[in-house]
């Protein structure tokens, strides 16, 4: 949704943002499948959105919490985890956006995106 063009559910995204701020960092762990990393990529999305600077500094706290959640999982189990949404792939990549400043969720916003100058185009149109 957060690609529509048009400003028509800006407040409906900046609220679903604060929403996913105030709950913090998820529990389950940093990866992409309902975890730290997947949850950021939302700050990512409004930043790209909005240019609103709270984002970039929002995605980067949990940047910083993923990264700490997968030092204690590794150090607690020995091991890596393989996979790109429940493992460390999918962080890594989230970590690279974050440094870009790229909301590029693996798979669906990369395999199915409009090119940017089409979204570009729309939104100055509306």
């Amino acid at each position: 949704m957060a690609d529509l063009p048009g400003r028509a559910l800006d407040a409906l995204l900046t609220e679903a943002g604060e929403a996913t701020w105030a709950a913090g960092p998820l529990a389950k762990g940093s990866n992409l499948c309902h975890g730290t990393a997947g949850n950021a990529y939302a700050f990512l999305v409004l930043l790209a959105r909005t240019r609103d600077a709270r984002w970039r500094e929002r995605a980067r706290a949990f940047a910083m919490h993923a990264i700490a959640q997968f030092e204690d999982e590794t150090a607690r189990f020995g091991r890596l985890r393989h996979s790109l949404w429940t493992g460390d792939i999918g962080l890594a990549i989230f970590l690279w956006d974050c440094l870009r400043e790229r909301a590029q969720f693996p798979a669906l916003d990369v395999f199915f995106a409009a090119p940017v100058s089409a979204i570009s185009s729309a939104r100055a149109k509306a």
